[in-house]
């Protein structure tokens, strides 16, 4: 029921109740409860000169990522709904490829492990966003398979059905080629970071032969094959770079001492001054 009020917009007040019990009378005989009250008495065009209002807030929760087990069984059901029920294969691949494409989509940096869940990347989220709908549905799927289908049973061409998926193909790129062109800037090499950089705080990356500043103005740079790990025949771990960055000294066992050729346990400190070398210096630890 729609009641007026005296603001410039219409709220509306729902009542409830019962207008003929039946059955449901004898309800509070047997579970203790009866029913509503009396619907309120409120004539159309009555209005309101001070109503009480409140805005409140609230948050949505968005959905939980899915972990491999729940994705493949989505998989499984995506598309079942449009699916011939004769059809030989319902759902996105089979129960042989569908691992295969959860790990071709990590590899290829479209989605991330993180526990036992799977987080899309940018570029995951990037290349959703930049395709036609009719390839990120599950729809498309069915149709072929209905399709299949009616082939194996002898209702459709089978030259028909190669033909309309050329001609589909040949108009995505046509289409949507050009425009995909001008999209490329969301599309980025994703690398992990070690840290951040003590000098500028932006993300440490490892290469092959160093760890690096993302920034590309800072200098900051910690190598691989730094003589100050050669010497003590330690190798410079991502673990190590770390620690360095994250609390500027790590503790390091079976350190070599090239004077009495020795190992021992000891603190590495980062000693960086701005320059251009990195340096570090060690804390023995005391027993």
């Amino acid at each position: 029921m729609g009641v007026q009020t005296d603001l410039p917009r219409y709220f509306e007040n729902v009542f409830g109740g019962l207008r003929r019990g039946g059955w449901v009378s004898h309800r509070g005989h047997f579970w203790g409860k009866k029913g509503g009250g009396p619907l309120a008495d409120l004539p159309e065009g009555q209005t309101f000169t001070t109503p009480a209002a409140k805005v409140t807030e609230h948050t949505t929760t968005p959905p939980k990522p899915h972990s491999e087990a729940s994705l493949l069984s989505a998989m499984e059901r995506a598309g079942n709904g449009d699916t011939d029920p004769d059809a030989e294969r319902r759902g996105l691949g089979t129960p042989a490829t569908r691992a295969a494409v959860i790990e071709k989509l990590v590899k290829g940096g479209f989605a991330e492990r993180k526990g036992k869940q799977l987080i899309p990347t940018q570029n995951g989220a990037a290349l959703i966003s930049v395709l036609p709908d009719m390839l990120t549905s599950p729809q498309l799927t069915a149709e072929w398979e209905n399709n299949l289908t009616q082939i194996a049973k002898g209702a459709a061409d089978p030259g028909e059905f190669l033909s309309g998926i050329e001609a589909m193909a040949r108009e995505l790129v046509q289409t949507h080629a050009a425009a995909l062109d001008g999209k490329k800037d969301l599309f980025r090499e994703e690398k992990p970071s070690v840290g951040k950089c003590p000098r500028c705080g932006s993300p440490v990356h490892e290469g092959k032969k160093n760890y690096y500043c993302s920034n590309k103005e800072c200098a900051f740079v910690m190598w691989k094959n730094d003589r100050f790990f050669e010497e003590r025949k330690t190798a410079f771990s991502a673990k190590i770079a770390a620690a360095l960055l994250k609390s500027g000294k790590v503790n390091v066992k079976k350190l070599y001492s090239p004077k009495t050729g020795k190992t021992y346990d000891g603190t590495i400190v980062l000693a960086d001054t701005g320059r251009k070398y990195v340096n570090y210096r060690i804390e023995v630890q005391k027993n």
